[in-house]
């Protein structure tokens, strides 16, 4: 709701005042201030006529006589020739008394939403995680199809968001939660990121449902503890009464979706349910599926010159187009290849970049990105590698330099230059804000460095 909504819907709600109830049909149902109080309601009255009863007191203060023809217009029920009589005025006097009075209660209610409105958003963007990226290329008809499906009150109350790893799915994400959030949609939100077991690789589909289960848990439901059934029936209650919005982000295989469906879709309406996954999902289920395809090279192309840009790579962020297209032939429009193959750049000659990723015949994206790990791996100075060996056990968010110097044993001197190598070879997510820097690695730098480097430290 608007302030101009709200200009129409305020003498809507005190002509109504008889009969006002906490239904779907009330005027001021949407404002955030109704909901507070429908939510901490002890008595049978209506929360729209306690928000109503309490700016009129409050109106009192700057228009006494404003607020008693309101109260007895509406709350006594008084006709306008009753309420001039009582106050000595005339009745023209009233009306254009009353029409002030309305609009500083409108205005009065208005500041009063706005200000829970800017601290309910500050709350639930602090539970986000910080963003990995400052620009997303060619993403805005994917955000305004998923808005759709999360705005869209009934089904489906599961939407993913399918692609091949460093696609762009958490990114995008990311943008969509940050888009809807300032709608105030959803009263909460949770992002939970399946990750890894440290000792033994993935999470079996059962760990992954018991963990969201006990996540989410641990907040809605803090009280309980009884038996699993207890804590996903009292989940279940919680968000049929309450709308949430939950990110499940970086789900793997198709077992890891199948077993989560089912409970998923039980949860949902009005509460909803975003994941990031690289599987489709079953075409028989009640979920919407979004698959993220490369970008196309015009796209492309506008990544590869911003990224040379920021990197100061100027004559490649001049290249022309020709040059920009064999890029993209070698890489496809994959964000994160062409990222790491811009970052290459900064220490090998384009050219021989692109030769050697020919020569190599890859087929597959996995292929691409093992052989174009690796040579950025051996690009790195002895500072960055040992600074990129000790990223994977970073938290999600990131952790502060002041940490990354503590786990990786660098002095500050060979600390800094070693962040601004990884930065600049797309190795290292800068998270954080202006002024708290995180640092993160993206899932499948995480991957190689797991596999290839930690366990498997020969070069190929």
């Amino acid at each position: 709701m608007q302030f101009e909504d709200l200009q129409t819907a305020v003498p809507k709600a005190l002509r109504t005042w008889s009969n006002l109830t906490d239904t779907a049909d009330d005027p001021l149902a949407q404002l955030l201030i109704v909901q507070q109080v429908q939510t901490n309601a002890s008595g049978s009255a209506s929360a729209t006529y306690q928000v109503l009863r309490s700016g009129i007191q409050q109106l009192q203060e700057q228009d006494p006589v404003g607020a008693q023809i309101l109260t007895d217009r509406f709350v006594d029920d008084q006709t306008i020739l009753m309420t001039a009589r009582k106050l000595n005025l005339s009745e023209d006097q009233v009306k254009r008394r009353q029409r002030d009075a309305i609009r500083n209660l409108t205005q009065l209610l208005w500041d009063q939403e706005t200000a829970v409105r800017q601290n309910r958003l500050h709350t639930l963007q602090a539970k986000l995680p910080p963003p990995t990226y400052t620009n997303l290329f060619g993403s805005q008809s994917h955000v305004d199809q998923l808005l759709g499906y999360l705005t869209r009150p009934h089904a489906p109350g599961v939407i993913a968001i399918v692609g091949i790893g460093g696609i762009g799915k958490t990114a995008l994400a990311d943008q969509v939660v940050r888009a809807i959030l300032p709608r105030y949609i959803f009263q909460d939100i949770f992002w939970l990121r399946v990750s890894p077991d440290d000792t033994n690789g993935a999470l079996p589909p059962e760990a992954i449902l018991e963990k969201i289960i006990n996540d989410l848990a641990e907040h809605l439901c803090p009280q309980t503890t009884i038996s699993s059934n207890g804590r996903i029936a009292c989940l279940r209650q919680t968000l049929k009464n309450r709308p949430t919005l939950i990110v499940i982000d970086n789900l793997e295989s198709e077992a890891d979706t199948t077993l989560l469906l089912d409970a998923l879709n039980d949860w949902a309406i009005p509460s909803k349910f975003l994941l990031t996954t690289r599987v489709r999902l079953p075409a028989a289920s009640a979920a919407y599926s979004l698959v993220l395809d490369e970008l196309p090279q015009a796209t492309a192309a506008d990544l590869i010159y911003a990224q040379a840009q920021n990197l100061n790579l100027t004559d490649l962020a001049q290249a022309p187009d020709a040059l920009i297209h064999q890029i993209y032939a070698v890489t496809g429009g994959n964000p994160l290849a062409l990222k790491l193959v811009v970052g290459l750049t900064a220490v090998l000659p384009l050219q021989q970049i692109l030769t050697d990723l020919t020569a190599a015949q890859i087929s597959e994206i996995g292929q691409l990105y093992r052989h174009v790990y690796w040579q950025a791996w051996q690009s790195l100075s002895p500072a960055g590698q040992t600074l990129l060996e000790m990223m994977p056990l970073a938290a999600g968010v990131g952790v502060k330099p002041a940490q990354m110097q503590a786990m990786s044993s660098l002095t500050e001197q060979q600390l800094w230059p070693a962040i601004t190598e990884l930065v600049n070879r797309s190795l290292l997510e800068v998270r954080g804000t202006t002024w708290e820097r995180r640092y993160g690695i993206h899932r499948l730098t995480e991957s190689f460095l797991r596999t290839e480097i930690i366990h498997w430290p020969e070069s190929p």
